[in-house]
């Protein structure tokens, strides 16, 4: 009688666990078979979906085919043309090595593969359901190969469940593509969802591909980077310091022309846009080169990641690039910025990693490099330095008085501190209020009284339509929430290509701000990754935090005054839509200790 508790799990199982790790959704079968297909040496690879790639997903291309012999063995597990022994993990020049993507796809689905050769006078053509083969049978076909995977995750039902709406998906693949396509502008790429064009990209240089992937108004203003050091090279593009006009930075980084994501290298990036740019929102297409042993790509199952043995070198590397390019931008082509003090210890105290130890306080200004905004930004680090001092308001621990249902207070005065808080007192002490959390609060709740009285919000039509230029994974967001818009007050339409025209705005909502709300919308949209399509109630509040007051934007006492009394009259004043305090009081009694009385 066998009591062991430990069993050997059947192919099966283990074939699905992989899959799982490799393939979380269809951007995933996406990538891992475009990466086969640039292997291959194609020249033009073709991605056609349905249902976001649920049910469907083609991918065509012209590369080297596949023998019958090899076409019996892709799809069995760590089976690879591209690895020979353990250190050729180390030495790769491929996109696809370790033999798990044709296997974990054929686990989770139905799966078809056409394949010829150049020296084949016919093709082959295998299906199989499950990972086990249903037929096999010779086929006319050209140069290349064709994978058809049909309903994906049919055997895997929760994760199937865990899937977005399809147009979400349908976006994730986009951006997959776009970033592929980014590394190889010599091959052509189609990519249609249904019957709709998605993405095409021609064969062309860096420079086109880029304003084919991210649109032609961002390409033009990108700035070449170049840089090396004995180790280490870095080129690309990068958007100039000023011409940011979104939240976020886009990253689209390379190392030997395969895509990855770090969060090193973005800081770094970051840190050297901060003596140049407000908004440190780049825009940065990277490639990086450097030999084997510093970095591994081994770490995520799906190669999203990659570790350096060396990261501060890498960290400076990124950062100096970037800062040359900007210093160069800024005071002509034959400056140059002396950056050889910028330490490995610098770089990794700038990274803020977890390997760093140091543990400094802000510096304190002084009278010839500092202006009164970032002395007061000091005093006000210093004070919140502590976790007793600015103590956030909740409804059990407030100075308001509620008479009539409105919470009430006669402030003496206002100030507006940085452009971006307010300033006031109460009988306890100072309080701050969040001119942007605030004024979410506002727009929310008006908001949803209009919709819940089934009207919609007042639009206000422009005398001359705009005509904004979007990325095709921003038009693709666009579109799928476009009716939602429109019940906000937007009147947007589709004008062909990576265009929109906007020919209305929300009556709130400044003329000078309306493209920036746009983009932030979209952008908060595509974070947010919904399972499903939007909850309007989730657009609302998107929609109010764009539109609200921004920090950084200076404001008229009436305005503070209205703004202060409409958020009184909210049914949540201390709270923006998202959950974050829209104010926060610091005690009389902590200012008292703060100077020693």
């Amino acid at each position: 009688m066998n009591n062991s508790k430990i069993r050997l799990l059947s192919d099966e199982v283990i074939n699905k666990i992989a899959a799982g790790e490799v393939i979380e959704r269809p951007a995933s079968v996406v990538k891992e078979l475009i990466e086969n297909s640039l292997d291959a040496q194609s020249s033009f690879i073709k991605v056609q979906i349905e249902e976001g790639g649920k049910s469907k997903i083609t991918i065509t291309d012209d590369g080297e085919g596949m023998s019958l012999e090899d076409l019996n063995l892709c799809y069995i597990r760590h089976s690879t043309s591209k690895l020979q022994v353990a250190d050729d993990l180390f030495a790769l020049r491929t996109n696809g090595f370790r033999g798990e993507a044709v296997a974990s796809i054929a686990a989770i689905s139905k799966l078809t593969i056409i394949s010829k050769t150049k020296d084949m006078s016919a093709g082959n053509k295998i299906t199989l359901l499950g990972g086990e083969v249903q037929n096999q049978t010779a086929t006319s076909a050209p140069i290349g190969t064709t994978f058809i995977i049909e309903d994906l995750f049919y055997n895997t039902p929760v994760r199937k469940q865990f899937l977005s709406s399809n147009n979400a998906e349908a976006t994730r693949i986009l951006d997959v593509i776009t970033r592929l396509a980014i590394a190889h502008p010599k091959v052509r790429f189609e990519y249609k969802n249904a019957a709709k064009d998605m993405f095409i990209g021609n064969k062309t240089d860096l420079k086109n591909r880029l304003a084919e992937a991210l649109s032609s108004n961002i390409a033009k203003k990108l700035i070449p980077l170049t840089y090396a050091d004995a180790r280490i090279s870095v080129t690309g593009f990068i958007s100039p310091a000023e011409s940011s006009t979104r939240k976020r930075g886009r990253f689209y980084l390379y190392i030997k022309n395969r895509p990855f994501s770090n969060s090193l290298i973005v800081k770094a990036i970051q840190k050297a846009y901060e003596a140049y740019a407000k908004s440190i929102a780049p825009v940065a297409v990277l490639f990086l080169d450097m030999p084997d042993e510093y970095f591994d790509v081994n770490v995520h199952p799906a190669k999203k990641e990659v570790r350096f043995s060396n990261p501060s070198e890498i960290y400076t590397a990124v950062y100096r690039a970037v800062k040359n390019t900007l210093y160069q931008e800024t005071f002509g082509d034959s400056a140059t910025i002396n950056l050889k003090g910028y330490s490995d210890s610098q770089a990794i105290r700038d990274a803020g990693h977890s390997w760093s130890h140091f543990d400094e306080k802000p510096p304190v200004p002084n009278s010839k490099n500092s202006s009164l905004l970032e002395l007061e930004e000091s005093i006000s680090q210093d004070l919140f330095s502590s976790p007793e001092f600015g103590t956030v308001i909740t409804l059990s621990n407030q100075s308001f008085q509620r008479q009539e249902d409105t919470l009430q207070f006669t402030p003496p005065s206002f100030l507006q501190l940085a452009d971006t808080y307010i300033l006031s007192q109460d009988k306890e002490g100072i309080l701050i209020i969040d001119q942007h959390a605030a004024h979410s609060r506002v727009l929310f709740e008006e908001a949803l009284a209009t919709f819940n009285e089934n009207k919609k919000i007042v639009a206000q039509e422009l005398l001359f339509a705009e005509l904004m230029e979007f990325t095709t994974v921003e038009k693709s967001i666009l579109k799928e929430i476009l009716t939602q818009l429109n019940s906000l007050g937007f009147d947007i339409e589709d004008f062909g290509g990576n265009h929109c025209r906007v020919r209305a705005i929300p009556g709130t909502l400044s003329i000078s701000k309306a493209e920036q709300s746009i983009r932030d919308i979209i952008e908060q949209v595509q974070e947010e990754n919904y399972s499903e399509s939007i909850p309007f109630d989730s657009l609302i509040k998107i929609w109010a935090s764009t539109t609200a007051f921004r920090a950084n934007e200076k404001l008229s006492h009436d305005t503070i005054v209205a703004l202060v009394n409409q958020l009184l009259k909210t049914e949540e004043p201390l709270e923006s839509p998202f959950g974050k305090p829209t104010m926060i009081r610091i005690p009389i009694e902590d200012i008292h200790k703060k100077f020693k009385r």
